[in-house]
């Protein structure tokens, strides 16, 4: 059975950037979208960054992905590429592994969640944390102890918020949730390990002129957006020095493979405190009833567990043939006693499929 997601349902042979984008025609249906029928949901576990580190391959081919806010700000952000992702899967030749998101299938439930592919909503997420940050702009991330994002896959949003507290020297703490533990050793670690990179200058240890930092800013600069893409030598002293800068800035990571039902399981694996101001991310996570159902229960567990906490969530106003909507996330918040709402932000298009940011908040 396949959904309408009013995507064009490019693939990364066809789409070189890979970034599913809204179809102009709403009635456009997307092939590849399965019910996955039969299958079980994953429990949730936790992870150690070290075990994910540990099933790097000696090379990560890269792109630099740029976002423009609509106040000019810009980011550049490195993502692994899916080819590279390929390459690994092949020679593992590890047959348990989920290669679903790299054949036809964008989300196959209970099997494979999309987090292989950078989904349209979370450049929205981008802009909206370019201009605004939590209230107003980056700045304020110095007010958050707590970045959390759920069915994080590429985990662009967090990414950026990540180069920022590296770049600031701010002790965070950063959970990133994902359905499957692959999509979290294969693309969401290393595009961290990328992401760390990209804050250090060419020659900055562990790097030097024998070895060179292809992700350097300072490059990058002088040729423009022609360079925008290469690859990154996983070397051990690489790893060591990225795992080293984490703990001398105080950056926590938590990293949670599978389901986010049952919800005090799941709440069980992400660390709280009531005094942490807790910021959650969250991009297509309501897709379908399943999902908004299962994505607000966790969303308000996490939030009730804390002082000050928020959420912001960039979605379609209506996933067509899914049943996911905002108007229904909104009553799920509502009838769990928070309180949901759309945003103005002038960065999303309002033509065909309609985007939006809600910011969620207890009551």
């Amino acid at each position: 059975m396949s959904f309408s997601f009013g995507f064009s349902g490019d693939d990364i042979e066809e789409d070189p950037n890979d970034v599913l984008t809204a179809s102009r025609d709403e009635d456009v249906q997307m092939e590849g979208v399965e019910t996955g029928q039969g299958a079980e949901r994953i429990p949730a576990r936790s992870h150690t960054l070290d075990e994910l580190l540990s099933t790097l391959p000696d090379k990560l081919s890269y792109s630099i992905l740029k976002t423009t806010s609509p106040k000019g700000n810009i980011s550049h952000l490195p993502r692994r590429e899916l080819f590279d992702i390929r390459l690994q899967l092949m020679a593992e030749d590890d047959s348990s592994s989920t290669i679903a998101g790299l054949d036809a299938s964008d989300v196959q439930t209970n099997v494979y969640e999309g987090g292989y592919k950078t989904w349209e909503c979370s450049l929205d997420l981008i802009s909206y944390l370019l201009d605004r940050g939590p209230r107003k702009d980056l700045d304020d991330m110095a007010r958050v102890n707590h970045v959390i994002e759920m069915g994080c896959g590429t985990a662009l949003p967090s990414l950026l918020l990540f180069q920022y507290a590296i770049k600031n020297q701010l002790s965070m703490n950063f959970t990133l949730t994902d359905y499957n533990f692959d999509v979290l050793r294969l693309v969401t670690v290393p595009n961290l390990l990328l992401t760390w990179a990209s804050t250090l200058g060419r020659t900055d240890a562990p790097f030097s002129e024998t070895y060179p930092n292809p992700l350097a800013e300072e490059d990058r600069s002088k040729h423009g957006d022609d360079e925008d893409h290469g690859d990154l030598e996983i070397a051990p002293e690489i790893v060591e020095a990225f795992k080293q800068r984490l703990a001398e800035t105080g950056i926590t990571m938590t990293l949670v493979s599978g389901s986010w039902t049952p919800t005090e399981h799941l709440l069980d694996l992400i660390p709280s405190a009531p005094e942490l101001n807790t910021f959650i991310l969250g991009s297509e996570t309501i897709y379908s009833p399943e999902a908004l159902t299962a994505f607000t229960e966790s969303i308000v567990g996490l939030m009730k567990r804390v002082k000050s906490g928020k959420t912001i969530v960039a979605a379609k106003r209506v996933y067509f043939g899914v049943g996911g909507s905002v108007d229904g996330f909104r009553e799920e918040c509502a009838q769990r006693g928070c309180v949901a709402y759309e945003m103005d932000f002038e960065g999303l298009e309002s033509n065909g499929v309609r985007r939006c940011l809600v910011e969620v908040q207890m009551c």
